[in-house]
């Protein structure tokens, strides 16, 4: 299911390059220059669904991890990319993409 424009927009405002981008049947929004709390601009890749590969409901990668935030840290290989996240789960994918990564934000402050 794609996401209304709309909610592209609304993410757009907090992160001006994100664009939508699609991997193996999966979708993701790429943040470039994502302002992460603590830590400043890191890139971002968001995961507004269920992969059938990890289990979480949605997800939130970074360029880095955060040091001294989140738990269980590790990588993963998407988009040409190595991706960092952590153990975070239970972030509805039933949310606008907004409320998505202000809900994985919160568990990095």
């Amino acid at each position: 299911m794609a996401e209304a424009p709309d909610e592209l927009q609304e993410l757009r405002a907090v992160c001006p390059g994100a664009v939508e981008m699609s991997e193996a049947g999966v979708r993701y929004i790429s943040l470039p220059r994502l302002n992460v709390p603590g830590v400043g601009e890191l890139d971002g890749l968001l995961r507004p669904q269920q992969a059938a590969s990890d289990g979480y409901v949605t997800r939130l990668y970074l360029s880095a991890p955060v040091p001294g935030k989140g738990q269980n840290w590790g990588t993963q290989h998407i988009l040409g990319r190595t991706w960092h996240t952590w153990s975070w789960n239970n972030v509805p994918s039933s949310y606008r993409l907004s409320q998505i990564l202000a809900n994985h934000l919160r568990a990095l402050r």
